[in-house]
């Protein structure tokens, strides 16, 4: 089976610190295979269903991210992409307006 890759990650909060990098069908199914029981309601349904058919290759890709980011934000665990930012984008600063003299 090959594996199916989002062509954008979805974060997810998973747990109180921790935040979870969702990459590809396989990564969306385990976690929602590990969403507490009782509060597995209809969306959360509707996303799981969507996952199993990309699968099953009854359903793109697409349609199963937008199931997951909609049950992502439904409960309130949607994050945005971290932002990384390397060393040679961060200024100086000397003086008053940062610019060096």
């Amino acid at each position: 089976m090959k594996v199916q890759a989002f062509e954008h990650a979805i974060f997810v909060r998973d747990g109180k610190n921790s935040i979870r990098e969702l990459e590809c069908i396989d990564d969306a199914l385990a976690f929602l295979g590990s969403w507490p029981q009782s509060r597995r309601g209809p969306i959360y349904q509707s996303a799981y269903r969507a996952c199993q058919a990309v699968r099953e290759e009854r359903l793109h890709l697409d349609g199963a991210r937008n199931a997951l980011l909609c049950f992502a934000r439904s409960a309130g665990v949607l994050e945005h992409a971290p932002v990384s930012i390397e060393p040679w984008m961060i200024a100086p600063r000397n003086g008053r307006g940062g610019i060096l003299a």
